[in-house]
């Protein structure tokens, strides 16, 4: 990873971070997903500088700052996401392409962690998929519990294009120690995330 686009929600008395941040990543996937190639990947990537855990006194956030990664100028050139944000104009702010620090000394790698949420998707997929009653798939998921470290993850609620269901999509973020940022793998799927690659932190 070279060169690198900040980009900062600007929330309003009426419309909050949240919400934003739900605007904003689904324009970024529909930017990722007209660029993606055969394989569905891309060689841009997502990062949250602001990401903070949850604490015991406090619950996890990822700010109000995305960080946009790529080996070079032409992906971004590709990318145009300046078209895809224009109806978040009032509410975003893009900075203009930048060149990474060379003296960065933290690694860190992003992933969406499988299970996020109440059972009721399952159950819902489960009656479907199996031709299940509700009280049916209910009984199969009765002992489901989230798992706690997932549950405690900052996420962003989307809505799904096929389906049109919400959904959570929990960040996990996690500090690497291999300072060599060209090893891993470096296609990212069309939200921007691979938990093997390494990203530079900063």
């Amino acid at each position: 990873m070279k060169h690198y686009i900040d980009i900062t929600l600007l929330p309003s008395d009426d419309i909050g971070v949240h919400f934003l941040w739900s605007k904003l990543m689904m324009q970024v996937h529909l930017a990722l997903v007209e660029i993606q190639n055969a394989d569905k990947k891309v060689a841009v990537a997502v990062s949250f500088p602001q990401y903070r855990r949850k604490l015991a006194n406090s619950s996890g956030f990822i700010g109000n700052k995305l960080r946009l990664l790529a080996p070079s100028v032409d992906d971004f050139t590709q990318l145009n996401i300046n078209r895809w944000l224009n109806r978040l104009d009032d509410y975003v702010h893009v900075k203009a392409i930048a060149q990474i620090p060379e003296d960065v000394s933290q690694y860190e790698s992003y992933s969406l962690p499988r299970k996020l949420g109440s059972p009721d998707g399952y159950i819902r997929r489960r009656m479907k998929r199996h031709n299940q009653t509700l009280e049916q798939a209910s009984a199969y998921y009765a002992d489901y519990k989230m798992d706690s470290s997932v549950k405690a993850l900052p996420f962003i609620k989307l809505k799904s294009l096929g389906s049109d269901n919400e959904f959570n999509m929990a960040i996990k973020q996690k500090m690497v120690n291999v300072a060599d940022s060209l090893a891993g793998d470096y296609q990212f799927n069309t939200y921007g995330f691979n938990a093997k690659a390494i990203l530079p932190k900063f």
